[in-house]
């Protein structure tokens, strides 16, 4: 089951532009269902800014994205990422 699958049977609101084409929602999900629907709710439904996902997206395309990356990795990271 991939979580968002998960998502939708939780009826959580993704309200993300990237929401279609992110790795985060779009992969199998794993260990720890729970923490990955929190992450969710956190940054995919209302705190987009906040996402290390989006953030890389919205400078270098979703594509460009390394799939190790998720929601709540550091803030530095991504600019780090961004830099590059």
């Amino acid at each position: 089951m991939f979580i968002m699958d998960q998502v939708r049977r939780r009826g959580i609101m993704v309200g993300c532009d990237f929401k279609d084409t992110c790795h985060f929602l779009n992969k199998k999900a794993i260990a720890m269902p729970l923490t990955t629907l929190n992450l969710v709710e956190s940054f995919c439904r209302s705190d987009f800014a906040s996402c290390t996902i989006r953030r890389i997206a919205m400078t270098h395309g979703i594509d460009k994205v390394p799939r190790y990356v998720s929601p709540d990795d550091k803030y530095e990271l991504s600019n780090r990422i961004i830099e590059f």
